[in-house]
């Protein structure tokens, strides 16, 4: 390493990556000497060839780009970053697992972002597991990265708030553009002797396993407060989804109602069916769960963009004789996932 310049190889690959990317090629004493990310794959409804985003700012950016189904397998790609003699490698949501002879390349060592405050949610879906389970932080920890799932030595830390609003998108959102500050802290001061790395506490570590479709389903049974986090952490994808009368919903916005001493007297408000509707009302519906009542705001039905849950419900029940028939949500266990 140079006193003035840090060579770096940047890996990454999707939306997430692009501001760490950015903010690192804009420092006069980074040099970044390669980009590798993953091969283009069809995406939308045209299922069309498309680029990672971190190929497409690369190639704006000029940057040598690198595309491989497998870095681990590639032995052309792995000689050749060898030649470059980076003192980095540094990886944000690159996708694929490094093997010790790819740890091996740069002179100093491999960094990583990681979405969470390690040892918190080491694995796949941290920032998701971040809402589901109510906590009211969360943040980016650069790591030096080892063979084990994110149990490398920790570097620095940036902490972000979560607050009754955070969506996975939004925190998603937050944690993208906290991501290149800190590593361009963690490399500089990686390479001025003034960060050094900690090892973690692996006694506290938690995991953030991968999330499946079929977690995205509501379980009416849950509480309110548990039905809010899921709605929130599954929002804007895949969306948290009930069912009415065999159409698949997903909601996207709702919170815990708290109920006026003048609507709790309201006999409707009384149904003890988890996922019946009780009542429309101006900032969206109510909702019976296994513990409280959930206020659903916004929705959006099968093939159709986000509406207003209040709108939604006055159109799907249409009043008989100036009285409306509210539905029940449900699971839905019988009904196929999309693909």
């Amino acid at each position: 390493m140079t006193a003035n310049r840090i060579r770096i190889v940047f890996l990454g690959t999707p939306a997430f990556s692009v501001p760490a990317l950015q903010v690192l090629n804009a420092h006069e004493r980074i040099e970044i000497v390669a980009v590798v990310t993953q091969p283009d794959r069809p995406a939308g409804r045209g299922q069309k060839l498309t680029s990672p985003p971190i190929k497409t700012l690369a190639d704006e950016l000029g940057l040598p780009v690198f595309q491989t189904v497998s870095i681990k397998k590639d032995e052309a790609l792995k000689a050749h970053l060898k030649s470059l003699a980076p003192d980095f490698l540094v990886t944000v949501a690159f996708g694929q697992i490094l093997t010790q002879e790819v740890l091996d390349i740069p002179k100093v060592g491999t960094v990583n972002a990681h979405a969470s405050l390690l040892p918190e949610f080491r694995g796949a879906n941290p920032i998701q597991q971040a809402i589901l389970q109510g906590k009211s932080e969360t943040g980016i920890t650069t790591m030096l990265t080892e063979l084990g799932v994110d149990t490398g030595p920790m570097l620095l830390k940036h902490v972000v708030s979560i607050t009754p609003e955070t969506t996975m998108g939004s925190l998603t959102e937050q944690l993208s553009q906290a991501a290149g500050p800190l590593l361009l802290d963690t490399l500089v001061g990686m390479a001025a002797g003034r960060v050094h790395p900690q090892t973690q506490p692996h006694e506290l570590a938690t995991h953030a396993p991968k999330c499946q479709k079929e977690d995205a389903i509501l379980s009416w049974q849950d509480s309110a407060h548990q039905l809010q986090l899921k709605i929130r952490a599954f929002n804007p994808a895949p969306g948290a989804a009930t069912f009415l009368n065999g159409e698949r919903i997903k909601l996207l916005k709702a919170r815990e109602y708290q109920a006026n001493p003048a609507a709790q007297s309201e006999e409707i408000l009384k149904s003890d069916q988890p996922g019946q509707i009780l009542a429309i009302i101006d900032t969206g519906l109510l909702v019976r769960t296994g513990q409280g009542i959930l206020e659903v705001n916004s929705l959006q039905p099968a093939g159709k963009k986000e509406m207003a849950a209040r709108d939604w419900a006055l159109g799907a029940f249409k009043a008989v004789n100036g009285k409306r028939e509210l539905g029940t949500f449900n699971a839905g266990q019988s009904a196929p996932l999309p693909a």
